[in-house]
């Protein structure tokens, strides 16, 4: 399985480290060159990319970006990476966003026949890195299964608990 990992700083750089330690085979990409740096030294199954749409062939890909204008420029409409992934794909969203967001994130990935989590984060960059960071998870329970495995590589514990606007609404009350 070939994972893409776009935004490995303070929490996502956690994450992505913790699959190339595990050994998984991730191509990362960032904007920021030390943090791409710090996340390839975490082991040798990484690999850094040139931008975002070299992600297009991953079969599975995450996004750990800062605010919900980044997500929807990076992934949404003809430029974004949706609409160069392949069908049967899956796009995991760990970003801190509204469930407006999640919603439109999940209806563009859908029109792709791709699968779509949002996947919360309840804790902080030193769980992260430990792999003890909570996960609140929101899709389609059957998309949830055939990923259930790579969840658990990067948190603990995994709790699934519906929609992806469900998984939002927890994240910010939090």
């Amino acid at each position: 399985m070939q994972i893409g990992f776009i935004g490995v700083g303070a929490m996502g750089g956690g994450l992505a480290r913790n699959l190339i330690r595990a050994g998984k085979s991730v191509l990362i990409y960032d904007i920021n060159a030390a943090a791409v740096e710090k996340t390839l030294a975490a082991g040798t199954s990484g690999k850094a990319v040139q931008n975002a749409a070299d992600l297009a062939g991953c079969d599975l890909v995450f996004t750990s970006l800062p605010l919900p204008a980044h997500l929807q420029e990076t992934m949404l409409g003809d430029a974004g990476l949706l609409a160069k992934m392949s069908p049967g794909a899956v796009y995991i969203d760990v970003s801190t966003i509204d469930p407006g967001t999640a919603r439109e994130l999940q209806a563009a990935a859908k029109e792709k026949c791709i699968g779509f989590l949002e996947c919360q984060l309840g804790k902080t960059p030193a769980q992260a890195e430990s792999t003890e960071d909570t996960i609140i998870l929101g899709c389609d329970e059957a998309v949830y299964q055939n990923v259930k495995d790579i969840l658990e590589i990067i948190g603990n514990p995994v709790t699934y608990i519906g929609t992806v606007e469900d998984a939002s609404a927890v994240k910010l009350i939090s």
